[in-house]
């Protein structure tokens, strides 16, 4: 088995939290913040699991979000440290294994 470190970033819609890994490009949401981290946590699991299983580890190459929506998550980031009260926008890593 594996490990991998992967980071995600949750944003805080209307009524959901939307989570996104920024390596692989893998999308989901949750009812509430930690509800969303776990459903990301299993998705990028369940895609390493698959992606692994069908290739050599040394061969895996992630396919991370596209470069403007790492700029997009950068430009947030940045505006967030000057809003008070603290924005919904939360970044995390944790360790998958597959």
């Amino acid at each position: 088995m594996n490990e991998f470190v992967f980071h995600g970033v949750i944003e805080k819609e209307v009524d959901r939290y939307k989570a996104i890994c920024l390596e692989l490009d893998i999308a989901t949401e949750g009812k509430n913040l930690e509800e969303a981290k776990q459903n990301l946590k299993e998705a990028v699991e369940g895609y390493l699991e698959c992606a692994t299983n069908e290739q050599d580890i040394d061969t895996f190459v992630p396919r991370p979000v596209p470069e403007n929506v790492i700029k997009r998550y950068e430009k947030l980031f940045r505006e967030a440290l000057y809003v008070l009260p603290p924005t919904e926008i939360y970044e995390f890593g944790d360790v998958v294994y597959a």
